[in-house]
């Protein structure tokens, strides 16, 4: 996938603003079961001093979500049917 294909899609989520920034199809119940995982790994806690951002594999609505998330920013590099 080359950067050119990545979209940037804001969305309201729990009171929150993200940015899912990817390149393939997601349904809103995939990015919303997403978040709310994410959010109960502790994605989201963002502290004055930012690293790199951090990777999480998603696995649920079906599908397999590489992400990597850097503040409230949620980058999808790879979506595949889940085994």
């Amino acid at each position: 996938m080359d950067a050119d294909d990545f979209e940037v899609y804001p969305i309201a989520h729990n009171g929150r603003v993200y940015n899912i920034i990817t390149g393939t199809d997601m349904t809103f119940r995939e990015v919303r079961a997403m978040l709310d995982w994410l959010e109960a790994q502790g994605a989201f806690v963002v502290d004055e001093a930012l690293g790199p951002g951090a990777l999480y594999s998603f696995r649920g609505e079906g599908v397999l979500l590489e992400v990597d998330v850097q503040g409230y920013e949620v980058i999808v590099f790879r979506r595949e049917a889940a085994r």
